[in-house]
């Protein structure tokens, strides 16, 4: 514990500055006294600028999934041909994926980013003197510093971790030669894991991470499940456009009787 803490020492000082100059900015610009109310909007406005920050690196990696989309082929006929030489293998899908600029951690590094902010989170909260708050309250939650006795925020901590990632597992293509992974059962156990971590944080944590989940919920659509919809869409009536333009050469022509 106390590595990581001197490991996010530098983000969790950075962080505090700027989450006391947000709260600070929000007492004035809507005329309140330090409470529940003025954390959760600093905490919303807060969550809004850090995933519009991620957004770029969010567009940049549904690119790189495109074109990894794109090269599958190859990576499935490398697969194949290096079957029985994995070193080979591997040696070969950098070089394609090189080849194609392509990263393979590319689409990984939007899901990862929020953590160290969540965990760098976690001391800023903890270093707030929450007996200067007048009425700490939000909602149902009778002190926003303490965790969620009604255990809510876990359940919406849960599904705000699953959801973005079910979406962007429907939205990415099946690799029927490729090797199959099983993509739902390791969404569930990692928005499992954050339902579990979210019962013992407090709920100004959890609220940070539930907003982020829900950007990061309408991302996921318009970035990915979007896209593909439509994409799958056209490559079903161009394949269903074949098949009658296949149908009518199949189809003798029938001569006209005098």
């Amino acid at each position: 514990m106390q590595n990581m803490m001197k490991f996010l020492q530098p983000i969790t000082n950075f962080l505090t500055v700027i989450f006391e100059w947000m709260h600070n900015i929000i007492l004035n610009l809507f005329n309140l006294e330090p409470s529940g109310v003025s954390y959760i909007l600093t905490i919303a406005l807060f969550t809004i600028i850090i995933r519009l920050l991620i957004l770029p690196l969010n567009i940049k990696a549904n690119k790189s999934n495109a074109r990894m989309q794109e090269i599958q082929p190859e990576l499935s006929a490398i697969q194949k041909k290096y079957a029985n030489d994995p070193q080979k293998m591997q040696a070969e899908y950098s070089k394609c994926m090189k080849d194609n600029n392509v990263s393979m951690f590319g689409g990984c590094l939007p899901t990862l980013l929020p953590l160290p902010i969540l965990f760098a989170l976690y001391y800023v909260f903890m270093n707030i003197d929450s007996s200067a708050v007048t009425n700490p309250s939000f909602l149902w939650i009778p002190n926003v510093f303490e965790k969620d006795r009604l255990f809510i925020l876990p359940v919406l901590a849960f599904l705000s971790t699953y959801l973005p990632s079910l979406l962007l597992t429907k939205s990415m293509p099946k690799n029927e030669n490729g090797p199959q992974m099983n993509m739902g059962s390791m969404n569930l156990m990692m928005a499992g894991m954050m339902g579990i971590m979210a019962i013992n944080f407090s709920s100004l944590l959890v609220i940070y991470w539930v907003i982020g989940g829900a950007i990061q919920l309408v991302q996921t659509y318009f970035l990915n499940y979007l896209p593909a919809k439509k994409k799958k869409a056209a490559k079903e009536e161009e394949e269903q456009l074949k098949v009658i333009e296949k149908a009518k050469k199949a189809t003798p022509k029938t001569k006209k009787k005098n």
